[in-house]
């Protein structure tokens, strides 16, 4: 038995040994992976992703107090300028003023889900079916606009743009212009101006030459054609039903495409688990504003708008919203969100005009301090967006000025220190040394929106882009005569 033993003791020490050097391991490799998660977690909570500036991924709100910008009591960062400015504008974010509140997404969803009428309008004329799925959609019911159709329309479809064009024309409308929308492949409806209904008009101030903020459309006597024109798109692009890609809902009279405007922002149909996920399906335009104007700042502050120090903003929201409501001072230097050049998915966008019409609806009804045109289309939708009334704040986005979709030229050209001859300065505009065409000048060379594919207010330029336009006609005409311009393609095969 003494050989049995020995044999016996010596498994044992040998078991024993491998017992502690497979706990020393676990040991080890346990606090190894406890180091990765670490640094994952770190890695993860301070990077935002990495998407070029014209992608429209949402950024999630920051919870990082080293983070510069405004926070919000949950921690929440709701504003990074400095982010931008320090040339990482994947991790710029200019979030609602308010905590994320999941009851008003679903409020808003209850809204999505109302059924929409039907038109109102009568349809002049239903284009055929595009090759794409996206929209471009607005109000131009002008008596004659030739010249605006051939920077409108004709921009867009010069440059490729294949989608939907729709629009409110004057039901009077030339029948060279009619000919020259038919050829375009552009549907549109006939704008019959009415008087507004009576409580609506009760206590409101005479609006002047400004017949947008003073008359109504036939079938919607219940919206001044201000607020109007916006439930008139949420019509029509509920009744389109193929306009499934972006819709973009404009203003016409001073817009105009040097590229297909939804090019940099890829497909939104996308429906992979992480396309989804990361995916913003309603994007803001901003204005300049002080973080964004790198190029006078600080010597030209007046060049760039302080929505929290704007005077019109708070003359505008104040008297219907209360001035502790509105509470001005906590927006000090954020961005102006622009009404018209508003970009959306189908849901997205529809989100935003529910939204938005029935905010106007309410404002009616709260009597003439909330009305057109003490109250208007611009501040109102800026009000709701910074205090989170459209939702869904993780799949909403604000687009800096100078990059993507849109360059809004307004503002960089009025230069009110100079006086009467402030507007039409071209200073802060960026040109193509080559082809002369106008840049956004915070996209990077070789990003699909350096060339700025929509300009938006050039009308505050005419003094040097009336020539420009002269100079570049091929952005928007093959033809020198609107009735000679040949049809789009699927038109012809029509």
């Amino acid at each position: 038995y003494v050989g049995h033993n020995n044999t016996m003791g010596s498994s044992l020490l040998s078991l024993k040994t491998q017992a502690r050097v497979f706990i020393i391991f676990a040991f080890i490799l346990a606090f190894e992976t406890l180091f990765l998660v670490s640094k994952l977690s770190f890695e993860t909570s301070s990077d935002y992703g990495r998407p070029s500036s014209s992608t429209p991924n949402n950024a999630v709100p920051s919870s990082d107090p080293h983070d510069i910008g405004k926070i919000l009591p949950d921690g929440t960062v709701t504003f990074t300028p400095e982010e931008f400015r320090a040339g990482r504008p994947e991790k710029y974010v200019n979030l609602p003023n308010v905590p994320i509140d999941p009851d008003r997404d679903e409020a808003v969803h209850i809204l999505m889900r109302e059924a929409v009428p039907p038109p109102a309008e009568n349809l002049l004329h239903e284009a055929p079916t595009p090759p794409g799925a996206n929209a471009i959609v607005g109000l131009a019911s002008y008596p004659q606009f030739m010249d605006g159709w051939r920077k409108l329309v004709g921009s867009l479809r010069t440059n490729g743009y294949d989608g939907h064009i729709i629009v409110g024309v004057n039901p009077a409308i030339p029948e060279e212009e009619r000919h020259y929308l038919d050829r375009m492949g552009v549907t549109y409806y006939a704008i019959e101006v009415a008087n507004c209904t009576a409580s609506i008009m009760d206590g409101v101030s005479d609006a002047g030459k400004n017949a947008v903020r003073a008359k109504c459309s036939r079938g919607l006597e219940d919206f001044k054609l201000e607020w109007g024109r916006f439930e008139m798109a949420r019509r029509w692009l509920n009744a389109c039903e193929s306009c499934t890609g972006w819709s973009m809902v404009i203003d016409t009279r001073d817009i105009f495409f040097q590229a297909d405007p939804f090019a940099s922002l890829g497909d939104p149909t996308t429906t992979t688990t992480e396309a989804v996920s990361s995916r913003s399906d309603l994007l803001f335009v901003e204005e300049i504003a002080k973080y964004s104007n790198t190029m006078l700042m600080p010597e030209m502050s007046h060049r760039a708008v302080n929505l929290g120090e704007s005077g019109r903003y708070k003359i505008h929201v104040n008297p219907c919203y209360g001035k502790e409501k509105v509470r001005a001072h906590e927006l000090m230097d954020r961005p102006m969100l622009c009404s018209g050049t508003v970009i959306g998915t189908r849901d997205g966008i529809h989100r935003f005009l529910s939204v938005l019409v029935d905010e106007f609806r309410i404002n009616n009804a709260k009597g003439p301090l909330c009305r057109s045109p003490t109250t208007t289309d611009q501040w109102t939708m800026n009000y709701l967006y910074y205090k989170g009334k459209f939702g869904f704040v993780r799949h909403t986005k604000t687009l800096p000025w100078g990059t993507g979709p849109v360059l809004t030229v307004g503002k960089p050209c009025v230069n009110s220190a100079i006086g009467k001859n402030g507007n039409s300065q071209n200073d802060m505009i960026v040109f193509d040394e080559d082809s002369g065409l106008i840049l956004n000048p915070h996209e990077r060379e070789g990003n699909i929106a350096r060339v700025a594919p929509t300009l938006h207010q050039w009308d505050r330029c005419r003094k040097w882009i009336n020539p420009w336009f002269r100079e570049h006609k091929q952005l928007y005409m093959r033809k020198d005569r609107p009735e000679d311009e040949p049809a789009v393609t699927w038109v012809e095969r029509n």
